[in-house]
């Protein structure tokens, strides 16, 4: 395991997205430690089991392959170790479909814990009011 926690933050974000992409619920949710928190500018949703989370998973997978999404790139912008099983991160989403933005790119932020052998988000912050989860579409009115 890289003791980097930039490195370690990168290798989530490219496996999560990686995983939406290929709808791929198994892969994804093994990442995703329950309870887990998203948050944005307008909402907070708590998911507190594995059947939630799937759920979750499959409106959030459905609405990438509704708009013909086929780039879902999360960079990170800066991870800090917070104790030796933790790190928070922040990073910036650009989702596109045949090279145009589907919505307007956004940073995020996410924590990680390590767990049985595995590094996992315990909650995730979108920094955005036009994108919320499960949904990519913009919310007018937000």
């Amino acid at each position: 395991m890289s003791a980097d926690p930039a490195k370690i933050y990168q290798d989530f974000l490219d496996r999560t997205g990686d995983a939406l992409l290929a709808n791929d619920a198994a892969a994804f949710l093994d990442h995703i430690v329950l309870p887990h928190r998203i948050m944005t500018e307008t909402e907070t949703i708590l998911i507190e089991d594995a059947a939630t989370a799937r759920r979750h998973f499959d409106g959030f997978a459905a609405a990438l392959r509704s708009q013909g999404v086929d780039v879902y790139v999360r960079t990170v912008k800066r991870a800090e170790r917070v104790a030796p099983d933790r790190i928070i991160g922040w990073h910036e989403a650009f989702i596109t479909s045949s090279g145009k933005l589907v919505a307007p790119r956004f940073e995020n932020q996410v924590e990680l814990i390590h767990r049985d052998g595995r590094w996992g988000s315990i909650w995730t912050r979108h920094f955005t009011r036009f994108v919320a989860w499960p949904d990519i579409l913009p919310r007018e009115g937000r």
